[in-house]
């Protein structure tokens, strides 16, 4: 076929199903790879391995301008055209249908054999290639259909992609494979990035303007409340091209440091969902429209603060939307998000590459780390671990921070810095042997709770509901707060909880579970909680005296050590004991009593035996293993988000509200094309629901599978929220690990 035949068909022919022709969408894809070249190429070429020649680095702009152009030159295959709708076309009987990445490589044509040999694998590859392929319907449609005579593909159709790479190009070319590997997949998620992004209905720019430089926003709102920076965030400043780890208390100006290590472009990463929301609003006041917000329910959000007339970006209803399209496609300078959005690329599944090389030309900042379960730690270690390994910068901020990870930190060359900018102890610790909800801690509950702010946190959804229905029997007023709330009442609760304790002249009690730990900024009078780990209980407490501005000469922290709840379910059983066995010290806490507790608690040797270090290093070396082999064993981002199992929990309606919400699932799946309407509706679906971890839900009644919501049985009332049955209940029933 001729190259004016070709070029003819390419602006006739559709690409999309509304009627995008092939050539409009390759010209979006080299409008976004302008784009992406103005604002990052720099940062992305210092990603190039330096091992390679001057001549191979300079070609590769060239390459990924060539990929961009191909990579759809296959979908000129009458087939396709049938497919997306295009009824101008009519396919020929006697030809069989191809996939159009298996076509398009044939078209790839540059003098240049080693460009002309990576730009047909990126194209062959910009979509999964299953395995084996039918060379021969490939070669008939070549042949008959486009009139190739020569242009056989058969050697690059047979081999996977990393085979290929090794044998026909790093081995021909005499070429380090690690090094021509990681050149490949640089190159190969920056394709994917721009192709998906010019495929988007609603938001097509690969990047907005990234910001000057962070610090100068940081810096400007200081000036504007009279603050200057403080020491860690000077420190951030000094050494902001490099990785590190800063391990600081509660309170300490963390969240500006981290901004300010972003610089251009980057991911601000939070273990909860609510947090990252909290964490957005801050982040709104610092950088406005360039900043946004990814996790599975950040539209919700969004419409949610629609509602309350907090409109996105100028009040325009419209931009809720373009908010959310240009997070969800990482086109937005900063992201406030959890890792599961980002992250899971650490799976190798087909596809990672996209998330991959994103992560490489940002900045990621990860914010309590040690929140997350022993599994997936491992994971977002090993993610961190590959980010260094291949040039790409990240910042890790904790108030606790486990010792056995400070070998593995150390290993990816970073700095390592611990800060006690609290000159005074926020915090005077009483530790009292009996159970939370004992005859004499009730009566110090309450009688503290007549004059001043008092926050209960426990560590079952269970116990919590207890010690509310005790306290109700006594006569005295409390409020409860855990995550088995309805969307709706929970969001309410969220406010009243804030507004008390961020109010002078309230008093009362509030019961709260680990939701208080990260999520909620917090600062009571007293803190009444069962004894957790280590780092739960360090968490716990800079959610009292949280400034540090009331007086500690007397016990304003209560630790119960006995008869706790979750222990072995919620919180590991072996942590558990070696926290208990290593808190003896009552009166005024420093922070250095707090890091000698961690560091009690978390060493090799003390942990090395527990369940705890086991699901740890069993996870570790499952997610070693899929980068050290050549083949990935996860097929699909889905499959991969899904091991971030306890971010990626399942959402669940109680059986109370069927009646409400039938009618609604009912008009979402009839709305068509007004995606508007159709978010809004889902919107006021997802305000009767809750999160369980996916394993819980498995056998219980879908509500819609499409959604991926169910409904669970059980008691639910706007006081108590959800009781579940015992047997379904994951803080007393635990499933068995993935491996």
């Amino acid at each position: 076929m001729k190259i004016e035949k070709i070029q003819k068909l390419l602006n006739e022919y559709w690409a999309k199903d509304d009627g995008t022709t092939i050539k409009e969408h390759i010209d979006k894809l080299l409008e976004n790879l302008k784009i992406l070249k103005n604002f990052y190429q720099k940062d992305i070429e210092s990603l190039i391995p330096s091992e390679l020649t001057e001549e191979i680095k300079g070609k590769f702009w060239r390459i990924l301008e060539l990929a961009c152009e191909y990579h759809d030159y296959g979908k000129i295959h009458l087939w396709f055209q049938l497919k997306v709708g295009n009824k101008k076309v009519k396919p020929k009987n006697n030809l069989p249908e191809v996939r159009h990445n298996l076509l398009s490589p044939a078209f790839v044509d540059d003098s240049d054999e080693f460009v002309r040999k990576i730009v047909r694998l990126l194209v062959l590859h910009h979509h999964p290639v299953d395995t084996p392929v039918n060379t021969e319907d490939v070669e008939k449609v070549l042949k008959e259909e486009f009139e190739f005579e020569k242009n056989s593909l058969k050697f690059l159709l047979k081999k996977s992609e990393e085979k290929y790479l090794e044998e026909e190009i790093a081995k021909y070319f005499s070429i380090d494979f690690n090094s021509l590997l990681r050149y490949y997949r640089l190159l190969k998620g920056l394709l994917l990035r721009i192709d998906h992004a010019s495929s988007s209905k609603q938001a097509d720019k690969v990047e907005k303007t990234p910001l000057c430089d962070t610090l100068q926003s940081v810096n400007k709102f200081f000036e504007a409340k009279g603050f200057r920076l403080n020491e860690i965030q000077e420190f951030v400043k000094e050494n902001r091209d490099k990785n590190l780890i800063i391990i600081a208390p509660t309170g300490s100006g963390k969240t500006e440091a981290g901004f300010i290590y972003i610089q251009k472009k980057g991911f601000f990463m939070l273990p909860y969902r609510v947090s990252a929301n909290g964490i957005y609003q801050r982040v709104l006041n610092l950088f406005s429209h360039s900043c946004g917000l990814l996790h599975s329910s950040a539209l919700n959000y969004f419409l949610s603060r629609d509602e309350d007339g907090e409109h996105i970006e100028n009040n325009k209803e419209e931009n809720i939307f373009l908010t959310y399209f240009l997070s969800r496609n990482f086109a937005k300078p900063i992201i406030v998000c959890t890792p599961d959005q980002l992250m899971h690329f650490v799976f190798k599944y087909k596809g990672f590459e996209k998330y991959y090389a994103t992560c490489l030309y940002s900045r990621i900042v990860i914010d309590e780390i040690q929140s997350y379960d022993p599994i997936t730690l491992a994971f977002i270690v090993k993610a961190l671990s590959v980010i260094a390994e291949n040039g790409g910068k990240f910042l890790v901020m904790t108030a606790t921070f486990p010792k056995f990870l400070e070998k593995m930190f150390k290993q990816m060359n970073l700095d390592f810095r611990r800060f006690d900018i609290q000159n005074k102890p926020y915090h005077n610790v009483e530790i009292c042997e009996d159970s939370i909800i004992s005859e004499s801690a009730l009566r110090k509950i309450i009688q503290f709770s007549k004059t001043s702010k008092v926050l209960v946190v426990v560590n079952t959804v269970k116990r919590a509901q207890k010690l509310k229905d005790i306290l109700k029997e006594r006569n005295v007023n409390s409020c409860l707060l855990h995550s088995r709330f309805i969307l709706k009442d929970r969001t309410e609760k969220e406010r009243k909880i804030k507004n008390f304790f961020d109010s002078n002249k309230e008093s009362g009690i509030w019961i709260t579970t680990q939701l208080a730990e990260v999520s909620l900024d917090l600062d009571a009078d007293y803190l009444f909680t069962e004894l957790s780990t280590a780092d739960s209980l360090i968490q716990r407490m800079g959610r009292c005296n949280r400034r540090g501005l009331k007086p500690t000469d007397k016990p304003n922290v209560f630790i119960f050590t006995e008869e706790c709840s979750g222990i072995g379910n919620v919180y590991s059983k072996n942590l558990y004991e070696l926290t208990k066995k290593n808190i003896k010290k009552e009166g005024t806490w420093t922070w250095e009593d707090k890091w000698e507790l961690m560091d009690k608690v978390y060493p090799d040797e003390a942990i090395k035996e527990t369940k705890y270090k086991e699901d740890f290093d069993k996870a570790l070396e499952y997610i070693c293993n899929l980068w050290e082999g050549s083949e990935t064993l996860i097929r699909s981002k889905s499959e991969a988000q899904n091991l971030f199992r306890d971010i990626n929990a399942v959402s669940v309606i109680p059986e109370k509200f069927k009646s409400d919400v039938e009618s609604l699932f009912t008009e979402w799946r009839r709305t068509k094309g007004d995606l508007r309407k159709k978010v809004e509706i889902l919107n006021k679906i997802m305000n009767y629901t809750f999160q369980l971890p996916w394993w819980v839900v498995k056998n219980f009644e879908p509500a819609d599978l499409k959604l991926g919501i169910y409904y669970v049985y059980g008691n639910y009332d706007e006081e108590n929220g959800f009781m579940i049955s015992e047997d379904k209940d994951p803080e007393i029933f635990r499933k068995d690990n993935i491996f």
